[in-house]
């Protein structure tokens, strides 16, 4: 008796959380059809790279991660989706060894174009549509939920508008029967992305949920998902009802946000046609940490801005420094085609930017260090990383996204472990495990 080859397909992704979430959406639309996943480098018959293009780093990534797909699987099909395929998808569709593009528009519909385009790999008898819920993350120990995408913020420097459009929300019923797969599946975490979640609202159907607190506590009263976190949310969208519920989960809603911020500048943020002050980013901010004390916020800042002086950075260095962000991304601004920005002139010097970058970076190291180093004697609950750290062991993260080196060599897979901290260092905190 012959038995038939399994087809193997590596998904690869840059790029944020949100794109994270689509590959597995992908992944879990083609399982139905006999596709087994394969890492990224090993042999496979398939080649999907979910890309991004939020900076000229990003879209470097991507052109580098096809050309490493395309050398070491010259047999496989190639494919590209997402967001740089929205932006650059003529360039894209070009390059050597691609064989398929696929913008965002079509992601949800991507087995249906894959068995036109490449029936050798589809049953006639199977191809049908197979948008259903993930209830896995392929080699992650904790995993994301997407509820929303674009957005209708049009900062002046962002192509996000442009390649993902108007921000669009998912049914809250679809969103919880999503999260209970993963449940059921051995998740204790779940992190909410989207391109700007602070703006979720659903009420269409049942049931009615008027903001992202809402939906926060439906979550919980519906799901037996021990924690929940927040990814990037805008600062104006951090209202007194997501804080109170925030704080009234006594640590389900992991207490950890990540607040871009961009620029200290009053000036700048309004160039950038950001829709808050400075001080208005550090009161809401401050209402986190004064609702729940151990929280850990991070900030995201643009550097080299068009426009930006000296005066305009050191603010932004000031306000990063002030006592309330725990660490920063620091980005270097790079011009987007068809943004207001790369049309604005005062063009910063690039060794300037590099310079700026590198002073931010520094500030962040230091910030980081200080809120390890308020870790110790505390216990913190850990979920594990998947792969080994450089010391044989593995890494784990905590509730309020602190990063623990577990004692011993024991990968706890999706298990939460409570880890009582002894010491802590720049990079990571170690401590016992209390079991």
């Amino acid at each position: 008796m012959n038995r038939v080859t399994p087809k193997r397909v590596a998904v690869q992704t840059i790029g944020c959380r949100l794109n994270q979430y689509e590959s597995e959406r992908i992944a879990s639309q083609l399982t139905p059809y006999g596709f087994q996943r394969a890492r990224f480098g090993e042999e496979a018959d398939l080649h999907i790279i979910n890309t991004c293009t939020v900076t000229h780093r990003a879209d470097s990534n991507c052109r580098n991660l096809i050309r490493r797909a395309v050398r070491n699987n010259p047999d496989a099909r190639i494919v590209v989706v997402g967001c740089y395929v929205d932006a650059e998808p003529e360039m894209l569709a070009s390059m050597n060894g691609v064989d398929l593009v696929i913008g965002n528009e079509h992601k949800e519909d991507i087995s249906r174009i894959l068995a036109e385009k490449f029936p050798e790999f589809f049953s006639a008898t199977t191809v049908q549509s197979c948008a259903s819920a993930i209830s896995d993350f392929f080699e992650h120990n904790r995993a994301w939920i997407k509820i929303s995408d674009g957005c209708n913020q049009s900062c002046s420097y962002c192509i996000v508008t442009r390649v993902r459009g108007r921000l669009t929300n998912r049914p809250a019923r679809e969103i919880i029967d999503e999260i209970n797969s993963l449940v059921e599946n051995g998740f204790n975490e779940v992190v909410l992305t989207g391109v700007h979640i602070g703006h979720y609202r659903y009420t269409k159907g049942e049931p009615h949920i008027k903001n992202l607190a809402a939906l926060c506590r439906l979550i919980l009263s519906e799901t037996d998902l021990h924690r929940l976190r927040i990814s990037s949310i805008e600062p104006q969208t951090i209202r007194d009802d997501f804080v109170q519920t925030y704080a009234e989960m006594k640590g389900r809603i992991c207490h950890h946000l990540h607040v871009p911020l961009q620029s200290g500048s009053t000036r700048i943020l309004r160039d950038m046609l950001r829709p808050y002050t400075p001080e208005q980013y550090l009161d809401r901010i401050n209402s986190v940490k004064q609702a729940a004390p151990e929280s850990i916020i991070g900030a995201d800042v643009i550097v080299g801005f068009p426009g930006e002086t000296e005066e305009d950075f050191n603010m932004t260095r000031e306000l990063a420094e002030c006592g309330s962000i725990d660490y920063l991304h620091v980005f270097s601004y790079s011009d987007r085609k068809g943004t207001p920005a790369a049309e604005m002139g005062g063009k910063v010097n690039p060794e300037t930017i590099k310079n700026r970058n590198a002073v931010l970076t520094g500030v962040s190291d230091h910030l980081r260090e200080q809120s390890h180093h308020r870790q110790v004697g505390r216990m913190l609950e850990v979920i594990s990383e998947h792969k080994k750290n450089e010391f044989g062991g593995y890494w784990g993260i905590s509730g309020n996204y602190i990063r623990v080196k577990l004692p011993g060599h024991t990968d706890w897979g999706r298990g939460i472990v409570p880890v009582k901290v002894r010491s802590a260092c720049a990079d990571f905190v170690e401590g016992d495990l209390l079991l």
